[in-house]
């Protein structure tokens, strides 16, 4: 069950993902513009994934879910959100740094619509193929669905971030490796929050630990 939200509580969530995203597309720009000489992984796997270029839309509606999923929690689940999506981002682009991947891409100027050429030009030319394992979209994406799993919604979460996961895979912007990497580096950032709940003041008696609980 989601709660209402103060706003004053919602002006200071605003305030905050005004800062983390210019924070961190201040760091992604930083760490994509460190010289990379990246591992290509190209397995068979990852080849028999057909390139689907529609999917980039269910893609961009990662935005959309997690702006109308944890701007509606209480403010110890939505701090506890941020903290674990902040230490996967850390963790994700220090991997890219030390052990950057990457994988053969679709070039968009041999797309036959202009539309995706476009969009995907845009898309490549703000995430580089180096910046690839594990995938932060798949990471912040089930980060969501796992501090959330036992709450009311949870069938259009799963619904959402299977496809959300997919889409990776079928816009080729990642490989399999890159969503197993990503779903693993979620479980490990919500376990964190939770065995150090009690650090967190926001968190009411410092209990809530499983992000499970209804409001």
């Amino acid at each position: 069950m989601f709660t209402a939200i103060p706003m004053t509580a919602f002006n200071l969530r605003i305030i905050a993902a005004i800062v983390l995203t210019a924070g961190g597309l201040w760091l992604h720009e930083l760490v994509q513009a460190i010289p990379a000489d990246p591992v290509v992984v190209d397995i068979a796997l990852d080849q028999a994934i057909p390139f689907v270029p529609w999917t980039i839309w269910i893609y961009f509606s990662f935005f959309v879910f997690i702006a109308t999923t944890v701007f509606r929690v209480e403010d110890a689940m939505f701090w506890r959100f941020v903290t674990a999506s902040t230490i996967a981002a850390l963790v994700a682009w220090t991997i890219v740094i030390l052990f950057p991947v990457t994988a053969p891409r679709p070039d968009p100027e041999l797309m036959s619509s202009a539309l995706y050429r476009q969009v995907f030009g845009f898309v490549h030319a703000a995430d580089p193929h180096h910046i690839s394992f594990p995938s932060l979209h798949v990471a912040v994406t089930w980060i969501c669905n796992f501090l959330l799993w036992q709450r009311d919604g949870r069938v259009w979460r799963l619904v959402l971030g299977i496809g959300i996961s997919l889409s990776t895979l079928c816009t080729k912007q990642h490989i399999v490796v890159d969503v197993v990497g990503g779903v693993l580096l979620a479980l490990s950032c919500v376990w964190i929050t939770g065995r150090y709940a009690h650090l967190f003041p926001s968190f009411p008696n410092g209990n809530d630990r499983s992000g499970a609980k209804n409001t």
